[in-house]
């Protein structure tokens, strides 16, 4: 494998360690057939949408099979692209990492049933190692079709028409989502808000939180209750606002029956089926935006 041709050239020991990282890296995409979202530079094109399969590799150059583009003009060979593709780390609990790397196209080869490959250079360098957990965004909250809190109190009980911090706070900017994750995340709140609800928040405190969204995935859950610790507290001192950093502890599902809510430890420090829809976030930012 390209690990092998690679390990035989040479190098400074800085370049040397990076070269056998990507390496390393590469023969897991490949191994895994790791799909590779792929962005073309704006001098090149404004093709979006296209995914790519590693499908060879050799010490100068991988060839990468593409999904989502008919034909590729000859104008295309030399130009940039980027690759935006996930690893999973299978001796470590199946966790998943991201990555993503600049390289330049080099041959175009399209087959007779309008398969089109290209042969890109080996990057130098590949950014990334952001594990699912971690992967976190700032959410639109146009994503939401609705999205409340509750105070969490000993009893377990909450009034489920009447959340301590509702949707409407998010839309009349009183509450902000700063960012989102499969793990947690950091909710802030306008003095406003805490000065109504008499807040005195401490490291450890809960809070229950429903989220529904505007957008249905296929198998993905439609309405995610949750459970959040307080992790660790801001106070703005000249505005009084106030930022929380929330963990995911447990999550729940309403029963058909009763319409309670069944409960269970979230595992790993991970919701999988919320990793899953923050990555599909994740991948329209950097189709439309270019993040990665």
């Amino acid at each position: 494998m390209v690990f092998d041709l690679l390990r035989k050239r040479k190098h400074s020991k800085e370049e040397e360690q990076e070269r056998l990282r990507v390496a390393a890296i590469l023969d897991n995409a490949l191994l895994q057939r790791s799909k590779m979202h792929i962005r073309f530079s704006q001098e090149a094109s404004n093709i979006s949408n296209v995914t790519g399969l590693l499908v060879a590799m050799d010490v100068s150059a991988m060839v990468l099979e593409l999904d989502g583009v008919g034909s590729l003009k000859d104008r295309f060979i030399g130009q940039g692209m980027n690759c935006f593709f996930r690893i999973v780390e299978r001796e470590d609990k199946h966790r998943e990492i991201f990555y993503s790397f600049e390289t330049k196209i080099l041959r175009i080869r399209q087959s007779k049933s309008n398969v089109v490959q290209v042969a890109v250079s080996i990057p130098d360098t590949i950014q990334g190692t952001q594990r699912r957990k971690s992967l976190r965004l700032k959410p639109d909250l146009q994503k939401f079709s609705h999205l409340a809190f509750w105070k969490y109190d000993a009893s377990g009980g909450f009034d489920i028409n009447k959340p301590t911090i509702p949707l409407a706070h998010f839309k009349n900017n009183l509450a902000f989502l700063d960012n989102m994750s499969a793990g947690g995340l950091r909710l802030s709140l306008r003095r406003a808000v805490i000065k109504e609800q008499d807040f005195v928040l401490g490291k450890g405190d809960r809070f229950i939180l429903f989220f529904t969204f505007a957008e249905k995935l296929p198998k993905q859950l439609e309405e995610y209750w949750l459970v959040a610790k307080i992790n660790n507290i801001r106070l703005e001192p000249v505005s009084g606002d106030m930022t929380l950093g929330m963990e995911f502890i447990a999550s729940g599902s309403r029963q058909a029956d009763s319409g309670k809510i069944a409960w269970a430890k979230v595992t790993d420090n991970v919701i999988d089926d919320l990793a899953q829809r923050i990555y599909h976030w994740h991948l329209t930012l950097y189709r439309d935006k270019g993040l990665a």
